[in-house]
């Protein structure tokens, strides 16, 4: 696997449907071998075999024992940067898929003309992750990190943490000089705090949770954050 560089499974309980899926796949990347598929017969096979690394994941939601969306609920206990692409015959579940920050639905019987689009507007996504970097020269060191990585970043008595996937960075710079070097994905939701739109697991009216994070929305700020996440995350849904 370490010599393939886009990783993809799919999850579904119909083997037609797989192997539509991979035909499809197949026919997408077409000459290029850059890509390796996993197949997962099950919710319950996913989560018990789920592999490192995985890029991009096709997860029908009407399966046998556990369904789509609660395996997607499993997985982002412990996995939030695997793109969830869900395939269904119905749209009852649009509303849960924000909670698990779903890249797209199709919609059963796919067509390949709509697996194209979609599934090239997430591979490029995919490919600009894995080369985004925040890049900054903190007197002694170097740090670098990606952006798809940090989940939030905090003001700390004139210092500013940055809290990624991996664990934490402390650096001593502004805030307004930090957010000038992020990309459209961070939001600034409170003068103390900036946080990663694709990394939030829930909002209520106050605050933002990220992973075991809680952080607070300013009141002025809550009409804008609203804008942004649709402008960010809006048209996953669809």
């Amino acid at each position: 696997m370490n010599d393939k560089n886009i990783f993809i499974g799919v999850c579904e309980d119909n083997s037609l449907h797989i192997n539509l899926v991979k035909g499809y796949i197949d026919d997408f990347f077409n000459e290029f071998n850059n890509y390796e598929v996993l197949e997962f017969v099950s919710g319950e096979d996913l989560l018990s075999n789920y592999p490192n690394n995985i890029d991009l994941l096709f997860l029908d939601i009407q399966m046998n024992g556990l369904n789509g969306m609660d395996v997607a609920r499993r997985i982002r206990e412990f996995d939030n940067n695997v793109e969830i692409i869900f395939t269904t015959s119905v749209l009852d579940y649009v509303c849960e898929g924000y909670e698990v920050n779903a890249y797209r639905y199709m919609l059963k019987p796919i067509e390949y003309n709509i697996f194209k689009n979609n599934m090239g507007k997430c591979i490029e996504n995919i490919i600009k992750k894995k080369n985004d970097f925040l890049t900054i020269n903190d007197k002694s060191k170097l740090i670098k990190i990606k952006f798809d990585d940090i989940l939030y970043i905090e003001t700390s008595k004139r210092q500013l943490i940055i809290h990624t996937i991996n664990g934490h960075e402390i650096i001593k710079m502004s805030m307004r000089k930090l957010e000038k070097l992020l990309n459209k994905d961070f939001f600034r939701c409170h003068n103390s705090f900036i946080v990663n739109l694709e990394k939030i697991n829930k909002i209520d009216v106050s605050d933002i949770y990220i992973n075991n994070a809680t952080i607070p929305i300013s009141k002025h700020r809550r009409k804008q954050l609203k804008a942004r996440l649709i402008e960010v995350l809006g048209d996953k849904l669809c």
